[in-house]
C-alpha cells in the first residue's frame, strides 16, 4: 500500500499553498429538432484548488445528549486517549474501522506489481477525526414566548 502520492499531470499544479486540478466535465445535450431526438456533446471546463494546510475543525452537535452525539463523541475521545478495555476474547483497543475516512482503501491504479491502493483519509489534506472540537447547543423555547402568543377568538 502506498503512503502517499503526486500526481505527475499537466493539468494538476502543486504549490506550497493549494493543490489545483484542471478538470473536463464531458457531457451531451438531448433535444427536439424537426422530430428528431439528437445529441450534442458539449465540455465544461473546471478547476478545483485544494488548500494543504487543514484547519481546525470545530463540530456543533444540537441534542448532544442523545443516541448519536453521544457515540460520536465516546468514540473519538476513545481514539484520542487510546483508551482500552478487557473482553472475554482479550483486551480490545478503541480504533476507526468504522469509520470510512479512516479505515477504506482506494484504488489509485496499477503498478508494477499490480494494483495500488492508498488510504482514502490520504487523498487530500483533512482533518483527522483525534483533532475534532465539539461543542453543543440545546434550543429551549422560553416560557414567555407562551405569554405573547394572542389568543384565538371565534
Amino acid at each position: 500500500m502506498a503512503t502517499s502520492f503526486l500526481v505527475d499531470s499537466p493539468d494538476v499544479k502543486y504549490t506550497q499553498e493549494f493543490i489545483e486540478a484542471k478538470y473536463t466535465y464531458d457531457t451531451v445535450q438531448v433535444y427536439q429538432e424537426n422530430g428528431v431526438t439528437k445529441v450534442k456533446p458539449t465540455s465544461t471546463g473546471l478547476t478545483f484548488r485544494t488548500g494543504l494546510r487543514v484547519p481546525k475543525l470545530g463540530v456543533m452537535l444540537v441534542g448532544w445528549g442523545g443516541n448519536n452525539g453521544t457515540t460520536v463523541t465516546a468514540a473519538v475521545l476513545a481514539n484520542r486517549l487510546g483508551l482500552s478495555w478487557m473482553t472475554k476474547r482479550g483486551q480490545k483497543h478503541a480504533n476507526y474501522y468504522g469509520s470510512l475516512l479512516q479505515a477504506s482503501t482506494v484504488c489509485l491504479g496499477t503498478g508494477p506489481s499490480g494494483d495500488v491502493y492508498i488510504p482514502f483519509r490520504d487523498m487530500l489534506p483533512m482533518a483527522h477525526p483525534n483533532d475534532i472540537v465539539f461543542d453543543a447547543s440545546a434550543f429551549h423555547i422560553h416560557p414567555r414566548v407562551h405569554c405573547c402568543q394572542s389568543e384565538r377568538k371565534s
